[in-house]
């Protein structure tokens, strides 16, 4: 159903749907579709029902499931952001990399911004390979 490929450093994943219901055999049981479909809640499956992508899984009810329960009760809480943030500007700048399936007219297919921590301003850059990040940087950091 999916697969990725590796493109110079980056991991794009490809996905294929096969039709527009969900795949199932004749005999079925809520607990397996639970599984296949990474412990989707009830509500989110009951949803699938009445979009007509699950029909034989009408009027079903799933347990409480052990596995999800153990992984929500140890998840922390996640600080406020006030007590992330930085205290001048370019303290902390991150960056992310994203590519992109379609060219843009200057022929990029890739673009990185670098978003400043304190005062959250973002600047974007289009290159043409993901190679040209540390130039864009340099130029990012001179300018």
């Amino acid at each position: 159903m999916a697969h990725s490929k590796k493109q110079n450093t980056l991991y794009v994943l490809h996905v294929q749907l096969c039709r527009d219901q969900v795949n199932m055999a004749a005999v079925t049981k809520g607990k397996l579709w639970y599984k296949r479909l990474c412990h989707m809640s009830q509500k989110g499956m009951q949803m699938l029902v009445e979009k007509d992508l699950m029909p034989k899984m009408k009027n079903m009810h799933l347990d409480k499931c052990v596995d999800s329960l153990a992984d929500k009760k140890n998840r922390a809480a996640f600080r406020s952001r006030a007590l992330m943030r930085r205290k001048t500007v370019f303290e902390l700048v991150n960056r992310d990399v994203c590519y992109v399936d379609a060219r843009s007219h200057s022929g990029g297919q890739y673009f990185v911004t670098f978003i400043d921590n304190y005062s959250r301003k973002l600047w974007a850059y289009v290159l043409k390979s993901n190679d040209q990040v540390m130039s864009v940087f340099k130029e990012f950091h001179a300018g």
